[in-house]
């Protein structure tokens, strides 16, 4: 380590102080992260807590070779750490497909050397079942191949940030933007990410601790990763008593001050996460938050700190820390400062709905010219006309031969008498 050191800054990250860092900054992430994962093995000599090591510089090895964070939720470049058996370990299929999509695929396995006995002699197969293929876009039994929603269309349920990129909510779907970009592949269901978590969630945020919390109705989840803690769900009561049992509607954490502020109707509240309580005196007034909207859907603070923004509906409010009061020119639109959408999305997006489940559709085409409605009017009719005509004249003929035959039959009976 004598090329650089590592001090510790905001929220518990590492970062290099060294020209090492600006030399090679994917080099000094990769430092950085190696030595943010062993801390919880240094801490106890006879217990490793924390994350794996080998995992993590895996990871941070992906990004310094060119790999952004993979949609697979088993790759090892998901954006979210998850422990993996290192022991034998094999790339997953999605990532090696990604980092031979940069440097190409081998012609030929390369025989390895007798100094190096651990190198694979074969194709690089998987391992778990985790490693699976992904498709390119997520499988459903249950929707139309284009029932995916447009992200322009706004109205979602939540906004979130987790791990510095952003989540959007809606229904059973949610995307993942990063630089005010979907990322490919999205949206995804919900619960083929996080299993377990319904749709239509209420709020979410990141606690301190890098987990994830949702809320729908009266409970919530916690997610370590893609994971559900053991448990979970949980009731809202279990939070605190004075805080909403019937649901809030969005969450926030400020690590400045290290509380977490709940949001329902025109009232917020603050929390202690350690003390796992909700501070006196309160349900405040939402009116303290001079220019935020009551029931916001969501909520997030800026990289640097000095901003929370709020949402609701498909605008935004960008509210200043230090001043407590929203910032001049707000609210504007999420979907074009957020989402990335042009003016031309959102007016072709703003009356198209999308069909809920399970719903019959009936479409009518009336493009018939009327001189061919008028045909198919007349000419039954005249097809009638005939038939009762013809019905007409075979009932005439018929009282004809009858009365004939009486006439024939007459004299006879009367030369008999």
């Amino acid at each position: 380590m004598g090329l650089t050191r590592l001090r510790r800054v905001e929220n518990g990250i590492y970062r290099t102080s060294s020209p090492l860092r600006k030399l090679a900054p994917h080099a000094a992430r990769l430092i950085a992260g190696v030595a943010r994962a062993s801390l919880g093995c240094l801490v106890e000599s006879d217990k490793c807590v924390g994350n794996d090591l080998f995992l993590v510089a895996v990871h941070e090895l992906g990004h310094a070779l060119g790999l952004e964070h993979s949609n697979d939720p088993s790759a090892i470049m998901a954006p979210f750490y998850q422990y993996m058996e290192t022991h034998n370990f094999k790339l997953p299929l999605d990532d090696l497909q990604g980092i031979q999509k940069i440097y190409g695929v081998p012609t030929a396995m390369m025989e390895p050397t007798r100094p190096l006995p651990t190198l694979p002699m074969g194709p690089l197969t998987k391992k778990h079942n985790l490693a699976a293929p992904r498709p390119t876009s997520p499988p459903s039994l249950d929707r139309p191949s284009n029932g995916k929603p447009n992200i322009c269309d706004g109205n979602f349920n939540t906004v979130a940030f987790f791990r510095r990129e952003m989540f959007v909510f809606k229904d059973r779907w949610f995307w993942r933007l990063r630089n005010n970009k979907v990322q490919e592949g999205y949206p995804m269901q919900i619960d083929q990410f996080w299993k377990g978590l319904p749709r239509g969630i209420d709020a979410a945020y990141e606690r301190s601790d890098g987990k994830f919390v949702f809320f729908k109705g009266d409970k919530y989840w916690v997610f370590k990763e893609v994971s559900a803690e053991p448990g979970y769900p949980h009731s809202l009561v279990e939070l605190g008593t004075s805080l909403p049992q019937d649901g809030i509607d969005t969450a926030v954490r400020w690590e400045s001050v290290a509380k977490t502020y709940f949001f329902k109707g025109n009232q917020y509240w603050r929390y202690n996460e350690e003390k796992r309580t909700v501070d006196a005196g309160y349900p405040r007034s939402i009116s303290v938050w001079k220019g935020v909207p009551e029931a916001p859907q969501g909520a997030f603070v800026s990289r640097e700190g000095m901003y929370t923004y709020f949402y609701k509906g498909k605008d935004y409010w960008k509210f200043d820390n230090s001043k407590l009061f929203v910032e001049p020119g707000y609210p504007k639109s999420i979907l074009k400062d957020w989402m990335g959408c042009d003016q031309s999305d959102m007016e072709k997006n703003k009356d198209r709905q999308l069909p809920h489940d399970d719903v019959d559709i009936m479409v009518a085409i009336n493009d018939v010219p009327s001189t061919v409605n008028a045909i198919a009017v007349v000419i039954p009719c005249i097809l009638s006309l005939c038939i009762l005509v013809l019905v007409y004249t075979i009932f005439q003929f018929k009282n004809k031969g009858v009365q004939q035959n009486v006439t024939y039959y007459k004299h006879p009976v009367q030369e008999w008498v």
